[in-house]
């Protein structure tokens, strides 16, 4: 073990990088020094790195107890081939806890008001400082990792108030970095009030976050838009959808990131087909179509 702990810290970096999280847990537990080696910010960035080649696809799975009320969450990690990896975290919650969508090796939990972050590889669970109260909780929040500050974002939409011609929207925005005591870092509600009314889960793409389905003032007639965030302006824009004569309330739309640019993936009932819209430029709002499948011609497809 002395002759392990002696050799240069890049090299037990490179060793420690390529064992799985569960068994980084396990090393966690031998001594003090492999502790702080595995917990080491540096090494988690490096960690992060490398896994990059090896992406995993993180699933949660829950379930209620109608004796209690109370929800069981699963989640557990999956790769690119179907191999379903190690549970990651089962825990209880008194409250119905919904998943952000996460990365850069911490999970962010939410149920209306209240944020959890998780660190699978050293099995930390962190309740965050409470949002701003709304009485309306269906409210847009969003979660991730703004690589050129090392920074983790969460962002949080709430009602200020409500009248008879639409409602007032604040947003409040909480910072983490490595290294910062996550419990008690406060949020920062930004100066300009969003515009739509969002619901659901954004996504971070290139420092800016975005929502589908940017209802103002619930009006549906706006629903071919997509709300963006930017971080650095704290500024907010819309964004119109690639094809907005296609759009049903019965298409089911999400975004993901792909090679660096936000995507709309757009699922067709009739025709059963799916488009994948990449926004090549998002400063003039350029969309380029760059993968279209048509389902009905695949081997084992079942239109019922």
């Amino acid at each position: 073990m002395q002759g392990i702990c002696n050799l240069p810290r890049d090299i037990k970096f490179n060793i420690l990088s390529r064992l799985l999280v569960k068994d980084l847990c396990k090393f966690r537990c031998v001594s003090k020094h492999w502790c702080n080696l595995i917990s080491n910010p540096t090494f988690l960035d490096f960690y992060h790195e490398k896994s990059r080649d090896n992406p995993q696809i993180l699933m949660m799975n829950d379930s209620k107890n109608d004796d209690n009320e109370q929800q069981l969450i699963h989640l557990t990690s999956m790769d690119f081939d179907g191999k379903v990896g190690n549970e990651l975290m089962k825990s209880t919650y008194g409250e119905y806890i919904d998943m952000l969508p996460s990365g850069h090796g911490l999970i962010c939990l939410f149920y209306e008001n209240r944020f959890y972050l998780y660190n699978p590889a050293t099995q930390e669970f962190v309740s965050l400082v409470e949002g701003s109260l709304s009485p309306c909780n269906d409210h847009g929040a969003g979660f991730g990792y703004v690589m050129s500050t090392k920074e983790y974002k969460v962002v949080h939409m709430f009602t200020q108030s409500e009248s008879s011609t639409g409602f007032n929207i604040g947003c409040e925005i909480l910072t983490l970095s490595n290294g910062d005591e996550a419990s008690s870092r406060p949020w920062k509600v930004i100066d300009r009030c969003c515009p739509y009314l969002v619901t659901g889960c954004a996504l971070l793409v290139n420092n800016v976050f975005y929502w589908t389905r940017a209802d103002k003032h619930g009006n549906s007639s706006d629903y071919d838009l997509i709300l963006a965030l930017d971080l650095e302006e704290e500024n907010f824009r819309t964004i119109r959808l690639p094809n907005p004569s296609s759009y049903d309330e019965e298409n089911y739309m999400f975004l993901v990131e792909l090679r660096g640019f936000l995507c709309l993936v757009d699922n067709f009932a009739i025709p059963p087909m799916m488009n994948i819209w990449m926004l090549k430029d998002a400063n003039n709002i350029t969309w380029v179509k760059e993968y279209s499948i048509r389902f009905d011609i695949l081997d084992g497809f079942d239109d019922v």
